[in-house]
């Protein structure tokens, strides 16, 4: 079956809400014949998308997609969109024990919950056409990690899609990816090293390799690599990733507990006015990243971190030979926090806020290759700062009530001399005010103003219904 014919017989692209790229069909087509296979391209050029489509192409039973736990419900949202019957398979031991497995045709898991429950999951599925796909694959690039000899043991005789914007760092990366989707190149890991590496040194770390041509075929096999400039075309037209993700249940508990706080000062009668609504924006966006500030635990940690991880990871922004990564924030206190986490991570950054010799991060940013991250406020760096050269990713951990700076921010990436599309991502914590207000920037360009509110509509915007 051709992609042409699945998708008449389908509707997929209606239900999807786009059209899918010449060159996207192309190597859908392509990964269909393929029973394992590695997806590298880009981000932001829709591996998620083609992933999907060529699992249903295949029509097999069910397809474990294994994911970092902040991408679960993105990867939930866009399934749902296109298919049925999707599980998200997580919680406490004993509520995944009461889940059904199977009869449903997509189940999304975290790398860690594949690991733990990989005896249930062989048990149910061992007469089961089922496929996996695992993102973020670099997950699997040590032959000694447990996540590695479970999709190996997973995939045996059966489908594999490994999706990853950022397989390798050095040669030897690539063996993992080689042995599960063509697994008769190499015997095991002693004759890939000894294929490969020419010397190493008194630590027996690899001070020489060899045949690294070879490999760079052989890494090839069964695998495509796309720009966004090849998939998406040359226009420079920016993207919006889907960046959406939920907080911990105890830390949405504290968000909601707060809401109604804060709905318990206008039981005075007070009117509920734009001045309001602002009040409270500012007042409940700020428990989003800062959770132990809030809870007033400093062992607290919003999975805003987590998702800050993922994008360093995805975006590869270390590697001097890509993008550098701002980071756009609101509220001093989480400017202060992110910097100080990202320190500890071993990140060399920045910051641009009200506290901080903006200037001299401007030029450090832009002048030294090691600085990789800015963490910035619009309103101190959404003009005068010109980074287009050497940066085209963003991520906005905190949305702006201020359309204006929001624009101010996109447009120190999307701009003249900008030779990358660029990717910009807005971080929306599922159910909260967040949601609201990402979607009031997109109405229109403007925050959308509401004459009279009442205090039942304002609870729904604060719970992230602005419908």
């Amino acid at each position: 079956m051709t992609f042409v014919e699945f998708n008449e017989q389908t509707g997929f692209e209606a239900k999807a809400g786009f059209n899918l790229t010449p060159l996207q069909i192309v190597d859908i087509e392509q990964f269909v014949q393929w029973r394992k296979s590695l997806n590298r391209y880009e981000v932001g050029t829709g591996k998620t998308v083609i992933s999907t489509v060529v699992s249903l192409m295949c029509e097999v039973e069910t397809t474990i997609v294994c994911v970092p736990p902040i991408l679960l419900l993105s990867w939930e949202r866009w399934l749902n969109k296109v298919s049925e019957k999707v599980l998200r398979y997580q919680g406490s031991p004993k509520v995944r024990k009461n889940m059904k497995l199977l009869g449903n045709r997509w189940i999304l898991m975290s790398h860690a919950i594949f690991r733990i429950d990989f005896e249930r999951l062989m048990k149910e599925f061992q007469d089961v056409e089922v496929e996996t796909i695992i993102d973020e694959a670099q997950a699997i690039k040590s032959p000694k990690a447990k996540l590695y000899t479970c999709i190996g043991l997973m995939s045996k005789n059966r489908r594999l899609q490994m999706l990853t914007g950022t397989p390798t760092s050095k040669p030897l990366d690539c063996y993992t990816y080689i042995r599960l989707k063509t697994p008769d190149l190499y015997r095991s890991y002693a004759h890939f090293e000894n294929s490969h590496v020419a010397e190493k040194d008194f630590f027996g770390s690899v001070s020489a390799y060899q045949g690294l041509d070879i490999l760079a075929e052989n890494f090839g096999l069964r695998s495509i690599l796309r720009t966004k400039e090849e998939v998406h075309g040359y226009n420079n037209a920016p993207l919006f990733p889907d960046t959406t993700y939920e907080l911990s249940e105890d830390h949405m508990d504290l968000y909601k507990e707060l809401v109604e706080q804060q709905l318990l000062l206008l039981d005075d009668g007070s009117k509920i006015d734009a001045t309001t609504a602002q009040r409270m924006y500012h007042a409940l966006q700020q428990i989003i990243v800062n959770y132990d500030y809030f809870s007033g635990d400093p062992t607290k940690r919003s999975a805003a971190y987590d998702l800050v991880d993922s994008v360093i990871e995805q975006t590869d922004c270390a590697n001097q030979a890509k993008s550098k990564l701002i980071i756009w924030t609101v509220y001093k206190r989480t400017s202060r926090s992110i910097l100080a986490y990202l320190a500890k991570q071993g990140h060399k950054a920045v910051g641009a806020y009200s506290e901080v010799n903006s200037a001299k991060s401007f030029v450090q940013f832009m002048e030294d290759p090691t600085t990789r991250i800015l963490v910035a406020q619009p309103q101190s760096a959404g003009a005068g700062l010109n980074p287009q050269s050497l940066c085209w990713e963003s991520l906005t951990i905190e949305t702006s009530t201020v359309p204006m700076l929001s624009r101010q921010a996109n447009g120190r990436l999307d701009r003249v001399g900008q030779m990358h599309k660029p990717s910009m991502r807005y971080a929306v914590a599922n159910n909260t005010v967040q949601v609201t207000l990402l979607d009031k920037l997109l109405k229109a360009d403007e925050l959308v103003q509401k004459v009279e509110r009442t205090k039942t509509s304002l609870r729904k915007e604060l719970y992230g219904d602005s419908s």
